[in-house]
């Protein structure tokens, strides 16, 4: 009878977990990428699952972005990086988003910063597109919704994008954003509007392209 009784509690916490949408139950669920084994929180795996029926047990795979026609105009530049509120520590400042290198990051106590890249005097590239580069964890704090602005003064400010509900699918994920037309201005400026429910904001890593 003991043995019927373990296997029966057994069985039934199973169930309950399989069948649970509350995500505290597992608070983070693994899956392969390209660049190992990454952690998400459960909320969205289910969530993702649910937007791609047709994916069995396998977290979706980022498509591949070619980048290739364009050149980062802040490489090389030595420009003025500024940002509403500072990093969580010395090792996770603003400066990060612009070193081109995946492993660092810019994290935040802060959902909704801005943040602002300024060219020096007389330099105002014309940029086509924009990327950002997911950090290494936290998929809660990537950026959802957001605006990227353009300035010649950097008091007056003109909307150049927008984006809603943006889903990123993996760590060191690169999404890239096309611009309508080109602009040129001396400053840019990245006002996040909501990231996916965490209460910090991150990204490793962005560029403003122009044409090569």
């Amino acid at each position: 009878m003991h043995k019927y009784m373990t296997l029966f509690l057994g069985v039934a916490f199973l169930a309950g977990c399989c069948f649970a949408n509350d995500s505290t139950l597992f608070p983070k669920t693994s899956y392969k990428t390209a660049v190992g084994t990454e952690y998400v929180s459960a909320a969205l795996i289910e969530k993702t699952w649910k937007t791609d029926p047709k994916v069995d047990g396998t977290w979706p795979m980022p498509k591949p972005v070619d980048t290739s026609m364009y050149k980062d105009a802040t490489d090389g530049v030595k420009g003025v990086i500024t940002a509403s509120t500072p990093g969580s520590n010395s090792k996770e400042e603003v400066g990060n988003l612009f070193d081109n290198d995946q492993k660092t990051k810019y994290c935040t106590p802060s959902a909704t910063p801005w943040v602002q890249y300024q060219f020096p005097d007389g330099v105002k590239p014309s940029i086509v597109a924009y990327a950002f580069r997911t950090a290494n964890d936290a998929a809660e704090r990537d950026p959802k919704e957001w605006v990227l602005q353009g300035s010649d003064d950097g008091k007056e400010w003109k909307d150049i994008d927008a984006q809603k509900g943006i889903e990123f699918l993996s760590r060191f994920e690169i999404q890239l954003f096309k611009l309508k037309a080109a602009v040129s201005y001396q400053y840019y400026r990245l006002v996040v509007k909501a990231n996916h429910g965490g209460e910090h904001f991150q990204l490793s890593e962005i560029e403003l392209f122009v044409n090569k």
